[in-house]
């Protein structure tokens, strides 16, 4: 692996957490900010929209470079694993797409050319080795408790949204065991066996 391919792939990566952080920093801005003043319903909805829109098409470009990667994954355990993962992202991607639409919106956002190419060529890449991969996915990730914030976060507004509610809480539980998943190859593969 060389150190330009590294850098290229966390460099896609950083994109990627750039754009979960200012997810984050919307989410604490809209639980932080008046408190006492009640939401209107159609704001909190369309909140809702775009938060599930976002979190589509990230779980889209994540069903697809994990097919890149799958195809190219050398270590068998691991990709055994990653294709239950690609399962999950798909699914996820799907079932937030049709609630977009039972809430009256429509599937719009796209992930910006440059972080798709760069996260596909990443995932596709024979120069960066699995070990590699999924180390990197690990520093990017160490927290499973702030990576699903912003789900947990939005899941505890939708009181008034029960089934919105409960696919969130649903996928987050999908989204912890993917993170333990990397956890644990990140274990193995350091230790060499």
């Amino acid at each position: 692996m060389t150190d330009a391919s590294l850098q290229r792939i966390e460099a896609a990566l950083e994109k990627l957490a750039a754009a979960q952080s200012e997810l984050y920093e919307r989410l604490a801005r809209l639980e932080g900010s008046e408190p006492a003043r009640a939401v209107p319903a159609r704001s909190l909805r369309e909140r809702v929209i775009a938060f599930l829109d976002r979190f589509r098409a990230g779980e889209a470009l994540g069903e697809l470079s994990l097919g890149a990667w799958i195809a190219v994954c050398k270590d068998s355990q691991l990709r055994g694993a990653l294709r239950t993962v690609q399962m999950r992202e798909g699914s996820h991607a799907r079932v937030l797409g049709e609630r977009i639409k039972e809430l009256g919106g429509a599937p719009r956002y796209e992930v910006p050319e440059a972080t798709y190419n760069q996260v596909m060529a990443g995932s596709a890449s024979l120069e960066i080795s699995d070990a590699d991969k999924v180390r990197v996915f690990v520093e990017r990730n160490p927290d499973p408790t702030a990576a699903l914030a912003p789900i947990h976060a939005l899941a505890d507004q939708l009181d008034d949204d029960r089934e919105t509610q409960s696919l969130l809480r649903a996928i987050a539980q999908d989204e912890l065991a993917t993170l333990e998943l990397f956890y644990a190859a990140s274990q193995r593969m350091n230790r060499g066996s």
